[in-house]
């Protein structure tokens, strides 16, 4: 398995998701790609040790072990998103083994990143109505406000 990638806080946040859909297909194709063989199918409970290890690296792409004076605002709002993060791997891989238990299991990469966003877009979705989130959001906004408003020139 390669190495875990951390995030970097300082990203911007289009180029953190565009990295993070690099990394999902570079670590995919390079860690499952003798799940995906041609003309085989990938059954997910055959596979459970490698899937186990290449979703801990997906899982700690939002890990952030150190936080700034000034990113200490963001921390809140940081963890909720690692945590939705952590809950979206976690209904993948169910749904992942529900697919093959159906017989219709995951052939490609590019069904697993499909099943990876719809899991996401899930699980943000229930995400936004909880208190927790709103209040760290806000938080995470105002935090931004005031550093674009005190880094802008007068």
């Amino acid at each position: 398995m390669a190495k875990e990638k951390k995030s970097d806080f300082n990203a911007n946040w289009y180029d953190l998701w565009m990295k993070q859909s690099k990394d999902f297909f570079e670590n995919a194709n390079k860690n499952l790609q003798d799940m995906f063989v041609s003309g085989a199918f990938a059954h997910s409970e055959d596979h459970r040790q490698q899937i186990n290890q290449w979703m801990e690296m997906l899982k700690n792409q939002w890990n952030v072990t150190q936080f700034t004076e000034q990113q200490k605002a963001f921390k809140s709002y940081w963890k909720i998103m690692s945590q939705m993060c952590n809950d979206a791997a976690d209904m993948m891989l169910d749904k992942w083994i529900q697919r093959s238990r159906e017989d219709q299991p995951v052939k490609n990469t590019r069904e697993l990143y499909e099943l990876w966003l719809n899991c996401c877009q899930e699980v943000y979705k229930k995400s936004m109505s909880a208190k927790d989130f709103q209040e760290a959001y806000g938080e995470f906004m105002n935090a931004t406000l005031h550093f674009w408003k005190s880094a802008l020139p007068k």
